[in-house]
């Protein structure tokens, strides 16, 4: 299985081997993976997971998955991406529908998670999600799994991700370019989260925040399901430029100041602490200049509450994602700044953790940080049963026919 996460920063690829869990190790995961290669390479041509100059993504795209080739001794076809732009955004309702045999069949519920998807991809939008988030039989709800059951009606909480689709048409050419086939587009918020939250964070209610480059993504789980998703075009190289422009540096400087020496508060040694920085042009770096890590950390700051405030805001917007979300994950490159986790605790009034993706067996450490965690996250959304359920729902029933077509109209006016 190959992924491929396209970031501002970076591009990403993963080349892993799926095996099941084995029934001793105690694990919520039905499967394992080996990493058999990985690649990554500077992003030119993207903004924000969007593509904006489509010779230079693809220039990327190749050199990420040649080297990721090359490490695991195989030719790439099938790729899953990771999404961050179109605008993401979820939408949650109920559908239902008469069960004649009397009984749930897994056709029953494919049937409505295709409606659904179909529905949710009117008005320019490509669906990336429709998921089930509780089942109900007639008059009784908070059904896990109904197949089998008895029932004169069922009913299905569904949540979908939609992103625009002229921005996923343009991702999909510059992929299509480099000779790969797409076998799923996922909504990088949700395989973040997917890679850092633990079985009983999903299940009692989480929000996983990824501070990436160019965006920041948010995804709230409750009851081991995905309830909603958000991102803002906001994220780490905004604190980068602005270190870059206070100081006259260039922003390959500006970064590592960030990266090395960064902080959200600076404590009274950090005063006295001096770092030098070349100026723009100064090429040789024959005059350096000098500033204290505590003004280093003046100049990050007003930009990482900003980032928060925003998803702060958003979140409570969400009456039923705000009160899911009982604490926070955060992870992404930019939740390694010193100070994060407790800044964004205050910010948010909720225990805050920073999270690590999963250790993939015969990963390196340099591909096992918080920046990889959309990327390893794609490995373990393909395994989820919910997800495999609705892939399986479109595949099966979109394009059979006019008669499964006037079918699904017909429930759809007649449900939505």
């Amino acid at each position: 299985m190959t992924v491929l996460d396209l970031g501002t920063s970076k591009i990403a690829c993963l080349i892993a081997k799926a095996k099941p869990a084995p029934d001793w190790l105690e694990t919520n995961e039905p499967m394992q993976f080996e990493l058999l290669g990985y690649g990554h390479h500077r992003a030119e041509g993207l903004k924000g997971g969007l593509i904006v100059h489509l010779d230079s993504a693809e220039h990327c795209i190749r050199s990420a998955v040649d080297e990721a080739e090359r490490m695991a001794g195989v030719t790439v076809e099938d790729v899953h991406i990771a999404v961050t732009c179109g605008r993401l955004k979820s939408d949650s309702f109920s559908a239902s529908v008469a069960l004649p045999n009397g009984v749930v069949r897994e056709d029953d519920i494919m049937r409505i998670l295709a409606g659904a998807r179909q529905y949710a991809g009117r008005d320019g939008r490509t669906v990336l999600h429709g998921l089930p988030t509780s089942y109900g039989l007639d008059d009784n709800a908070g059904i896990h799994d109904p197949v089998g059951m008895c029932g004169e009606r069922l009913k299905i909480d569904i949540h979908t991700v939609t992103a625009d689709d002229v921005a996923m048409r343009n991702l999909m050419l510059c992929v299509e370019r480099c000779h790969l086939n797409i076998a799923a587009l996922v909504a990088a918020p949700y395989a973040s989260a997917l890679s850092v939250i633990t079985h009983d964070e999903a299940k009692l209610g989480v929000a996983c925040l990824d501070l990436g480059a160019g965006t920041t993504t948010l995804s709230v789980f409750a009851d081991d399901h995905l309830v909603h998703v958000d991102a803002i075009a906001m994220g780490g190289y905004g604190m980068t430029t602005d270190i870059a422009r206070s100081l006259s540096t260039p922003i390959e400087h500006a970064e590592r100041l960030k990266t090395l020496h960064g902080s959200v508060f600076a404590t009274e040694s950090d005063e006295c602490e001096i770092i030098t920085y070349p100026s723009v042009g100064d090429v040789q770096n024959r005059n350096l200049n000098q500033i204290t890590k505590g003004e280093l950390s003046v100049m990050i700051r007003p930009r990482i509450e900003e980032i928060l405030d925003q998803m702060r805001r958003r979140l409570a917007s969400n009456g039923h994602a705000s009160e899911a979300a009982q604490h926070i994950v955060l992870t992404g490159g930019g939740s390694q700044l010193t100070g994060l986790s407790e800044l964004a605790s205050n910010m948010f009034g909720r225990p805050v953790r920073l999270g690590r993706p999963r250790k993939l067996t015969g990963a390196p450490e340099t591909g096992s940080g918080p920046d990889f965690s959309a990327a390893t996250g794609l490995l373990f959304q393909w395994a989820r049963d919910d997800d495999r359920l609705a892939s399986r729902a479109e595949q099966r029933f979109l394009g059979t026919g006019t008669g499964y077509f006037a079918w699904v109209s017909e429930w759809i006016r007649d449900n939505f």
